[in-house]
């Protein structure tokens, strides 16, 4: 092979300076050009610093570069990436930016998936045949080795392993394969990530002009949409909350680099892209989140880049105001607002009174959760005081990250995840400042990673689409300075990368063979309200007064439609109340009433009582697993359900005491959910006693 030749594959890149004068990157770059000959080649030494330099002057090249680049490369014994490998890996990227699933196999694969594992599985090929190593958080590792033993620990099954795995897929191969990416071609991760933002923000576009901009689609239908997106303002997300969020990200990411390129052009794409961007966040939070970011992000980077953010957010801001419809800041300003309108003004939306639920299902199992998958199916008996969700109010994905991660596996591994991101985002902060402001996909990545740990307490990102812009993020902060020295810390080698696959997949096998748990929450310390402890009280003075009623479908006073009558051989007397999946539930903003559809039952007391009431109902599934409970003339009905038991029939405690006076008393069972059957009620002052089965007086 010609010298010549020789050149095109094995490059070294040198950066011209800002002022003309030769920058410490070059002066590095020639003394070492000098000192090059009186070095072996052979010497083991010698290679793994050139290895080391070389991965870490790859972040300069590509289309978006701080300053142009000059002279010509030399790794070494090393090859340059292969131009349809990079190539490859930047696709994936663009494919892997979205939610959109494949119509098969109901829905459990998405593009992303297969876009990823076509472009990891060659750039792990290419790592070992080449021995290179790739830029990485190693930290993520004790985090994902942390969440398999939690999971180990509190046993939820198949359903978890799954759950794990795909973070897994996000967070150690996503990052792997992005870190290769950064290093080898950043100006194709740019572009990829400019035109994944430029396709969605397309795709809201049309849909805003058919549905209303910031429109949602009611959670229980998300999985009836055969691509996973559509009908709302969503992009290619499967929700309003998850499209904003990725914008947000993307947007944080995205600026610095767009100011790191010095001239008027890049500040003028910073300006439109924040401008737009900012235009098409429809949630109200994190238009907040991410605008304090790129503020805050822009004034580190330089005082032109931040007065120019500050113009750019007042643009912003002047156009959503005149030139857009009124809705436009309606929508965002309702979802900003933290708090009820309408019906319960002043009280906390559900999903922050969701978050609290969370941090005390957390605490009945610390240090290993219940378990990844089954947060739906206990976060309703953790409420205690707080106030009932009596209707839907949480959009798709607006339940806070850090609450579910604490809920299902332990406080050790949420805090671990935290210290991860907060500790890459200040890492590529100082990469940023070391480089003098050359090195501007690590403030990126560090602004990207801040929103999501804000985020986080909002909506949850570790999910398809969004999981891999966290992957960017964190390998745009892994990628070292050319100048600096390599840790052991921020790289890992093909045979280290193969060692803890292994053992990750030995800890999921383990997650998946082991017996799955039926009740995570059994034998665990049980939150108690006021009225449970005075109900106790009660009941243990007066046992002679003993309430024991039991109510079947068929003694209903009357109900209402979407509500009908059935029959079912389990069920007693073969009599069922039902609502057929697809008949219909109460309007997103409305609370659950008998004009929706119900049941009322009558009942008497001898005397005054302090009960519980129980359940015996059927669901059909996730998206139909909830049912109102309203006792007599109470301003606000309650919610049985949110669990994970699916077509059978099972006893469920409605979560309150209720203090019942003598005499006679009406309850209703109100439609929030099709897809359901119910068939008996039991009211009883005895709050030990647990139904089973088909009940009798």
């Amino acid at each position: 092979m010609s010298d010549n030749e020789k050149t095109q594959d094995e490059q070294e890149i040198r950066v011209k300076p800002l002022d003309g004068e030769a920058s410490t990157a070059e002066k590095a770059t020639a003394s070492a050009e000098k000192a090059a000959p009186n070095k072996g080649e052979g010497s083991a030494e010698s290679e793994h610093s050139c290895c080391c330099c070389c991965h870490a002057g790859g972040w300069l090249k590509g289309l978006f570069l701080p300053q142009e680049a000059e002279g010509e490369l030399q790794r070494g014994k090393l090859k340059a990436a292969p131009g349809w490998l990079t190539l490859l890996a930047a696709i994936a990227l663009f494919v892997m930016l979205n939610q959109v699933k494949i119509p098969l196999a109901g829905g459990k694969l998405a593009f992303a998936d297969l876009a990823f594992l076509g472009s990891f599985l060659p750039v792990l090929g290419f790592a070992i045949a080449s021995r290179r190593r790739l830029f990485f958080p190693i930290c993520t590792i004790v985090v994902l080795v942390v969440a398999c033993i939690a999971n180990l620990a509190a046993a939820p099954g198949m359903g978890g392993a799954i759950e794990v795995a795909q973070l897994v897929q996000q967070l150690f191969c996503g990052t792997l394969l992005l870190g290769f990416l950064i290093e080898n071609a950043p100006g194709a991760a740019v572009a990829s990530v400019l035109l994944a933002v430029a396709v969605n923000i397309v795709a809201a576009l049309i849909q805003g002009q058919t549905y209303g901009f910031g429109s949602i689609y009611p959670p229980a239908d998300i999985m009836a949409l055969k691509w996973g997106c559509g009908h709302a303002f969503t992009g290619l997300f499967r929700s309003r909350m998850a499209f904003a969020f990725f914008l947000a990200i993307a947007l944080a990411w995205i600026q610095p680099i767009l100011f790191g390129r010095k001239h008027i052009y890049g500040f003028i794409a910073a300006f439109v892209a924040t401008v737009i961007g900012l235009l098409a966040i429809p949630h109200g939070q994190m238009l907040f989140i991410v605008g304090m970011v790129l503020v805050v992000g822009a004034f580190i980077h330089s005082r032109a880049a931040g007065l120019v953010n500050v113009l750019a957010l007042v643009v912003a801001m002047i156009l959503s105001t005149t030139l857009f419809p009124p809705a436009h800041n309606q929508v965002r300003l309702a979802s900003l607002n933290p708090m009820k309108t309408g019906d319960y003004p002043g009280e906390l939306k559900t999903n922050h009174i969701d978050f609290a639920a969370a941090l005390g299902m957390a605490a009945r199992r610390p240090f290993s959760g219940i378990g990844s998958s089954r947060y739906q199916q206990c976060v309703g008996r953790c409420y205690g005081d707080l106030p009932n969700p009596s209707y839907n109010d949480i959009e798709t994905d607006t339940q806070a990250s850090w609450g579910i991660l604490a809920g299902t596996m332990g406080f050790p591994t949420a805090a671990l995840m935290l210290l991860l991101l907060a500790g890459a985002a200040a890492n590529g902060v100082r990469r940023f400042m070391q480089s003098k402001g050359r090195n501007c996909i690590a403030l990126g990545g560090a602004l990207a990673l801040v929103v999501v740990i804000i985020g986080m307490f909002v909506s949850d990102p570790l999910t398809r689409g969004l999981g891999w812009m966290i992957a960017l993020a964190l390998a745009s902060t892994a990628v070292p300075n050319p100048e600096e020295e390599v840790c052991g810390l921020s790289c890992i080698a093909p045979g280290s990368i193969i060692a803890c696959g292994l053992v990750i997949g030995l800890l999921l096998a383990g997650v998946a063979l082991r017996t799955k748990t039926d009740d995570p929450l059994a034998g665990t310390t049980r939150f108690v309200t006021d009225a449970e402890e005075g109900g106790a009280q009660t009941g243990a003075a007066s046992q002679e007064e003993s309430v024991f009623k039991i109510i079947d479908a068929g003694d209903a006073v009357k109900f209402t439609a979407p509500v009908e009558k059935g029959t079912d051989s389990q069920a007693f007397k073969n009599t069922v109340l039902k609502i057929l999946d697809g008949k219909g539930t109460p309007p997103d903003d409305k609370e659950p009433a008998m004009v929706f559809g119900g049941a009322e039952f009558a009942f008497e007391l001898p005397s005054d009582a302090e009960c519980k009431v129980w359940l015996r109902v059927w669901w059909d599934g996730s998206c139909g697993n909830t049912i109102n409970l309203k006792m007599d003339d109470e301003p606000k009905s309650i919610t049985v359900g949110n669990d994970g038991t699916y077509r059978t029939w099972h006893w469920l405690e409605a979560p309150k005491i209720y203090k019942l006076a003598s005499g006679k008393h009406s309850l209703f069972l109100l439609n929030r959910e099709d897809g359901i059957m119910f068939d008996q009620l039991l009211i009883t002052n005895d709050h030990q006693y647990v139904p089973q089965g088909i009940e009798e007086e």
